[in-house]
């Protein structure tokens, strides 16, 4: 435990004094293995922290919205190729949360343009379409359509199952939303990296410097520290700049260079 606090303390020292000193990130040559690595994840975990939170704001959005339309589908059995309504007099309609939209339109009282406007809303995430031959599940915008003929004495306790799973069970979900948001950002940092060391390792040949590649990956770590946890925090007030990428690998580029310069 000991030895792991100080390796966290001399990457610190080795980030602050880098970013202070330009100089001071030829050190970063002789960063071992170990705290390379740990350097990457904790870069990693800052990024995916208002990727998550952005993402969790919308499930828990969404679990909500997921209960909601579970109340509105009416009693129904599929049977011999049909949607049987247990109430016969109810009417066709479209009822939309903010990212959850249900279409019950079995009497086909709606055209298939108006549906498809009232699925227009960039924040949808489910749709669920009723029509008079087949089931429609829109996810954003990709369909799955199932006919009534393969989805006999399929009932609407079915339906209202599935959406109250997305409802109750967060946690699985919470817990699934942070390793994809830490994999995405663990992805970005990587890019963003090798896109500093690509060009660093030909700015190096232009200035006549021999460094092997790998040690040059250990400095754009160092040097790509201060402007990505700069842009996280940004990220953090749902600031999201639009060259942040590019910056970032600039903000490294400059830091390599005046290291090497004289």
């Amino acid at each position: 435990m000991m030895q792991k606090a100080v390796i966290t303390i001399s990457i610190v020292s080795l980030v602050k004094d880098s970013f202070m000193d330009p100089k001071q990130l030829l050190g970063a040559k002789t960063l071992k293995k170990g705290s390379a690595f740990l350097l990457f994840i904790l870069l990693s975990l800052t990024v995916s922290i208002p990727l998550f939170l952005d993402g969790y704001a919308t499930l828990q959005k969404f679990s909500a919205d997921a209960g909601v339309i579970a109340d509105k589908i009416p009693a129904f059995t599929i049977s011999d190729s049909e949607l049987r309504l247990e109430d016969p007099t109810e009417k066709g309609f479209i009822y939309k949360t903010d990212t959850v939209l249900l279409a019950f339109d079995s009497q086909e009282i709606y055209t298939q343009r108006e549906i498809e406007k009232e699925m227009s809303s960039p924040v949808l995430i489910l749709s669920l379409v009723f029509s008079k031959d087949a089931f429609t599940l829109y996810a954003q915008d990709v369909p799955f359509r199932l006919p009534y003929e393969q989805a006999d004495d399929i009932t609407d306790q079915s339906f209202k199952k599935l959406l109250r799973n997305f409802s109750s069970d967060q946690l699985f979900s919470g817990v699934i939303m942070l390793l994809f948001s830490l994999f995405i950002s663990s992805f970005s940092v990587l890019l963003t990296l090798l896109i500093i060391a690509l060009f660093a390792n030909v700015l190096t040949g232009f200035m006549r410097k021999k460094l092997p590649f790998r040690e040059i990956l250990k400095m754009a770590l160092v040097a790509s520290v201060v402007p990505v946890l700069f842009f996280s925090l940004l990220n953090g007030f749902d600031l999201y700049p639009m060259i942040q990428d590019e910056a970032i690998a600039l903000i490294g580029m400059f830091y390599f260079y005046k290291a090497l310069k004289d």
